[in-house]
């Protein structure tokens, strides 16, 4: 627990001086929101940690099939893999973004209004939610995930109020667009203290 609070820590440290410096690289260059902006730097660091815990839950996943082959916990591994990496794809490629302009092509200007990009995220955490709650007894055996999965989920919560407020005020669009980029490392670091944490467990009853 004390080396779990230590990582958080870091964490915490390390995206407030990320925020910080997009922020004050932006002010400096006149556009508060530009290192947020699609495929700016914060984007794509996002892109890439969902890409690498997507890599992370695949080795997860075999190492659990070679050592727990009878387990289907093991599926939450695959299952986790499989949904970072459409994460990773739809956070570069824009894949969700703008889906209220494309529904309010259809429908009509006014449907616009309804910012649906802010229900396809908190569809996102329902599906997530459902999987975690379905593989739960998995979860159990990595405590030292929970923490971070919890941490992870207020930033995804985070993400969703906010995004309520984007059109307000540019400040609420940074402050949305921050919570994603904590919410994105707590769940990498997480993912990859538990794996490494795997790793060292199977190596001592090897030996």
């Amino acid at each position: 627990m004390k080396k779990s609070f230590i990582i958080i820590t870091i964490v915490l440290i390390v995206n407030l001086i990320v925020i910080f410096s997009c922020v004050k690289s932006g002010i400096d260059k006149g556009d508060m929101m530009l290192r947020f902006h699609e495929r700016q730097a914060v984007t794509f660091l996002s892109a890439l940690m969902l890409g690498a815990i997507s890599l992370i839950c695949l080795i997860f996943y075999k190492l659990k099939k070679k050592t727990e082959s009878t387990d289907s916990g093991r599926w939450f591994w695959l299952f986790s893999a499989i949904g970072f990496l459409y994460l990773c794809m739809d956070e570069y490629f824009m894949a969700h973004e703008g889906m209220d302009e494309a529904v309010g092509a259809l429908f009509g200007k006014d449907v616009k209004d309804l910012n649906l990009d802010n229900l396809v995220i908190a569809f996102f955490g329902l599906v997530a939610l459902g999987v975690c709650l379905k593989f739960r007894k998995e979860i159990g055996k990595h405590k030292d995930l929970f923490p971070f999965l919890t941490f992870g989920a207020i930033g995804l919560a985070g993400t969703v109020i906010f995004h309520s407020y984007e059109r307000l005020n540019i400040v609420w669009e940074v402050v949305e667009e921050s919570f994603k980029i904590v919410g994105v490392s707590f769940f990498f670091a997480g993912f990859l203290n538990s794996l490494l944490l795997f790793i060292k467990k199977l190596r001592i009853s090897i030996t």
